[in-house]
């Protein structure tokens, strides 16, 4: 998917995505009629297809950069805020009352309360839908397209590609809210659309599966210059791995089956030689994006248009002297816990991540470089108006690796799992690891933090281990677990349009 595409198209694309937002009337997916003005002069030729799918990458992108009371960080706000990785914020209204709580609302994500008025936003799923819903209509639509109308392998990857990020959605709401409604095709007639309850998260990470065994088969590994940006073939076994992981903790790791399978996935990424770990000394590479250690990332690019200002993730977590003039950091880093967490000073990673100049208030320079070097300023006479110029990680060699040695501790293989955590612990500096089999499973959980930490996938990691109470200071006690509560409650906007809907039984009646 180049994103390089004339103005004309991809406003066209955009025009027919809007019609998708779901409308104020009582329907679960409201969706208008998408194709209806189009039928005559639209799906007509790859140019057509390629820039619809380039929309649905640009909804995908959307749906993580989104939530207007949540600061438009909502990718790292599920993955990261509620990790205990922040100690506090010390800035704007909004984010003091979204993070460190109030109490007369009882809100906030450091506390571990999802809920609140500056949290219902973060509650709605329609974003996702949306682009669900553009990617069911391009398969829809590209798959009836005559094969004649595209060169090479084109219609494929087209298809491939909308499969996974249909898959992709799918998997990032699963583990946000558990069960959801499941929509496998475009909707073109709303006004008469039916509501949909949910479906249970097995049922739809297992049409996740089979959306990735259909794009396995039509997706090569790429090498071309979206690397990483489009999805290829090595991010379908990365998404693959991860689902079966995650499916293996909802069966209360039992089933060692999909564990198996997770590691044959991996296996299948490392068998490729199309990635390999970028050294400790170009860690600015691997965040600036497409490097050679990147399976699949979210542009957020300058050249591309795609870059954050002056509010979200990479925005609000840095300061002077990384960004000029900015003298204060929104969300605070919990350096205290950080410390214990990333306790080797030789740790490339310690060094690179952070700015620890003011020991109490860390700087995190992951993204903007640990020079600034990917700080970029719209008047760049006088430094203002500032820019962070990178993409966004989701799924990595680094990350992939330590997925395989965590599934392969589970299933008692030992060896192999020490030896990906050891490429790992190499690449950062660290000495090998020496202790015993029993102690290896906290070791590849904490090598995974030190590694993933601040790329929003945390939050995850920590639940399908059940490290949740020991790492965030017993706001997740074990009776809160068992009652799901790591999930987020449905918003109370989302439950009033559609009366099938029940919401997550942690939250019912707290909300």
């Amino acid at each position: 998917m180049n994103t390089k595409k004339s103005y004309a198209a991809i406003a066209l694309v955009f025009l027919m995505a809007s019609t998708l937002l779901f409308s104020s009337c009582k329907k679960l997916l409201n969706f208008a009629p998408e194709d209806a003005p189009y039928e005559g002069s639209f799906w007509k030729t790859q140019s057509d297809a390629v820039s619809a799918l380039a929309g649905v990458y640009s909804l995908n992108r959307q749906s993580m950069v989104r939530g207007a009371e949540s600061e438009r960080m909502s990718h790292f706000t599920y993955g990261d805020l509620s990790t205990n990785e922040y100690s506090k914020t010390n800035a704007s209204f909004t984010l003091s009352f979204l993070v460190d709580g109030d109490k007369f609302y009882g809100t906030g994500i450091n506390i571990g309360d999802f809920i609140g008025p500056y949290l219902e936003d973060l509650g709605e799923w329609q974003s996702y839908y949306t682009t669900i819903n553009m990617a069911n209509t391009v398969l829809d639509k590209v798959g009836k397209m005559p094969n004649n109308v595209f060169t090479g392998d084109r219609k494929n990857r087209i298809l491939g590609e909308a499969y996974f990020l249909r898959a992709y959605n799918y998997f990032y709401m699963v583990r946000i809210w558990g069960d959801v409604p499941l929509v496998l095709k475009n909707n073109p007639d709303p006004v008469n659309s039916q509501n949909l309850p949910r479906v249970s998260e097995k049922i739809v990470l297992d049409s996740a599966l089979a959306d990735l065994d259909k794009a396995q088969k039509l997706l090569q590994f790429s090498i071309g210059p979206n690397r990483a940006i489009d999805a290829d073939k090595g991010a379908v076994f990365a998404l693959k791995a991860n689902i079966l992981r995650w499916q293996y903790f909802l069966g209360k790791n039992t089933e060692n089956g999909l564990l198996t399978k997770a590691v044959a996935a991996i296996d299948s990424i490392t068998n490729s030689n199309n990635y390999t770990l970028v050294p400790a000394t170009d860690y600015k590479g691997l965040y600036k994006g497409r490097s050679t250690e990147a399976i699949f990332e979210v542009a957020t690019s300058l050249s591309q248009s795609e870059y954050q200002l002056g509010t979200g993730f990479f925005y609000t977590t840095t300061m002077m002297p990384h960004i000029a003039g900015k003298g204060s950091m929104p969300v605070v880093i919990n350096n205290d816990l950080l410390s214990q967490i990333y306790y080797d000073d030789n740790d490339a990673r310690l060094a690179y991540n952070f700015d620890r100049t003011t020991v109490d208030n860390w700087i995190l320079t992951k993204y903007t470089g640990r020079n600034a070097e990917n700080v970029k300023y719209r008047n760049a006479g006088n430094n203002t108006d500032p820019m962070v110029d990178c993409n966004t990680p989701i799924f990595r060699l680094g990350e992939q690796l330590l997925l395989r040695a965590e599934c392969n501790d589970l299933l008692g293989n030992y060896g192999p799992a020490i030896t990906d955590l050891n490429a790992v612990k190499q690449r950062a500096g660290m000495e090998p690891y020496t202790g015993t089999n029993a102690d290896l499973r906290t070791e590849i959980f904490e090598e995974t933090y030190r590694e993933i930490a601040f790329e929003g996938q945390l939050w995850y990691v920590m639940i399908r281990n059940k490290r949740l109470s020991e790492y965030t200071d017993g706001r997740f006690p074990q009776g809160r677990f068992d009652l799901d509560g790591w999930k987020w409650p449905i918003a109370r906007t989302t439950l009033q349009k559609n009366q099938l809907l029940i919401q997550n039984k942690y939250w019912n009646g707290r909300n």
